[in-house]
């Protein structure tokens, strides 16, 4: 069974939230305020009022902020089931590597494909990636 994950249908806004929330400066250019959310009830309601339009799925209940400074690499380890998940979902034949949206527009309005051969490679490299890209 595939596990529910965090869906975000607009990466640009969402992105600028979290750059609103890293800097105290509103980067989504609305006269709203967005403090760091300390509940997951304020984290929806935050994701609502500045337009991200995401679906959390009910397992989240609770939220965390990691920050750290430029002296420090941060790796941000993800769950285990959460890999294994992911990997069971690339090996059944005619599955499809998936990505955000926005990868669309960088590749001429055409959907990446990634030939099965390279799904797992992929996925590792985007794992490795996102463990420790702070910002790109």
């Amino acid at each position: 069974m595939q596990i529910e994950r965090l869906q975000v249908t607009n990466h640009e806004r969402w992105g600028n939230l979290v750059k609103t929330w890293a800097t105290g400066v509103n980067y989504l250019d609305d006269e709203n305020n967005y403090p760091l959310p300390q509940t997951m009830e304020e984290f929806k309601e935050q994701l609502a009022k500045a337009q991200v339009f995401a679906t959390v799925p009910e397992r989240f209940t609770k939220i965390e902020f990691v920050s750290s400074e430029q002296d420090t690499i941060l790796v941000r380890l993800p769950p285990k089931v959460m890999i294994e998940d992911s990997e069971s979902l690339l090996n059944k034949p005619g599955s499809t590597y998936p990505l955000p949206p926005f990868y669309k527009r960088l590749f001429n309005g055409l959907d990446p494909e990634i030939p099965e051969s390279e799904r797992l490679r992929v996925h590792a490299e985007r794992i490795g990636d996102y463990t420790i890209s702070i910002c790109a």
